[in-house]
């Protein structure tokens, strides 16, 4: 039996107005028909950043830590009205750790956007899932997915621009004299007085993000 559920659709709220002065030295991310969502301008709180070199590299049976890292700091901020951006390597979701960081939907479900990245410097190009393994939840839950590939999508992409900003991931690493080395592979990052935006125009496709102000 082939077992179905009613998806569920939402209307767009309109054109969002991306500012056109925008320095690329303050971007992070900008990229063309690479997302799938919303319209929608935010000012993040926070950005999870899994490092894809890093994280190739680190052995099969410890990737689980860094999903684990990042379902402590989901279920933390529930509820808490903060706005959240997670970007790991490969598929997110993904039963296999090697093909990405291996989540349930509920242990990212309060994130506003979530963002696959392909690395071949990593030592593989994962194929991204663009979302379609977790689709319907992912427009159910009015989440943003982006995409940041090796091709002309991706216009601009310097997370180096994240080491300007608090790392807090060794709090959810757990115990034990191992959390700083997992910190250098997963970055939970305050970003809340930098005014970080995140833009996502669905009519033409373009997203970004964008610090708007450095912290001192």
């Amino acid at each position: 039996l082939l077992q179905c559920r009613p998806l569920e659709v939402f209307h767009d709220s309109g054109a969002i107005q991306i500012p056109e002065n925008l320095q690329e030295k303050a971007c992070l991310l900008e990229t063309e028909d690479a997302s799938m969502g919303l319209s929608r301008e935010e000012k993040l709180d926070w950005i999870v950043f899994v490092h894809p070199q890093r994280y190739y590299q680190l052995p099969y049976a410890e990737k689980t830590r860094i999903a684990q890292a990042v379902s402590s700091f989901n279920w933390e901020c529930r509820g808490k009205r903060l706005h959240m951006m997670l970007m790991v390597p490969g598929r997110i979701g993904t039963s296999s750790p090697e093909l990405g960081v291996p989540t349930t939907f509920a242990d990212i479900s309060a994130f506003d956007a979530i963002c696959e990245i392909a690395d071949s410097r990593a030592g593989y190009n994962p194929e991204l899932s663009y979302g379609s393994h977790i689709f319907q939840d992912l427009v159910e839950a009015q989440i943003l997915y982006m995409a940041v590939f090796e091709n002309s999508h991706t216009r601009v992409w310097q997370p180096e621009l994240l080491q300007e900003y608090p790392n807090q991931a060794v709090r959810y690493l757990g115990e034990g004299d191992t959390a700083p080395k997992y910190e250098r592979i997963i970055g939970i990052y305050d970003v809340s007085k930098a005014d970080c935006r995140l833009y996502h125009d669905m009519k033409t496709g373009a997203a970004v993000v964008a610090f708007l102000q450095k912290t001192s």
